[in-house]
């Protein structure tokens, strides 16, 4: 555990070197498309969930009646 501080700094500098110089960032337009694939994906996933709550809801109700009938 020598030089810890030398160490921390050397850890930081390459940090920032990978993140403004080696990494890509997305353009406007490529970031607002990427948005708006995800909120889509998102209501698709939200509607598929209601949809399937919806339904066993329904089914368990009925199988509940069923049972009390009996």
């Amino acid at each position: 555990m020598t030089n810890l501080p030398g160490k921390v700094r050397q850890l930081w500098n390459e940090t920032v070197s990978e993140v403004w110089t080696k990494s890509t960032w997305p353009t406007p337009k490529e970031l607002a498309e990427s948005t708006l694939v995800v909120i889509v994906a998102i209501a698709l996933l939200g509607a598929f969930v209601f949809v399937a709550d919806f339904s066993l809801h329904g089914l368990v109700q009925f199988c509940s009646d069923l049972v009390a009938r009996l």
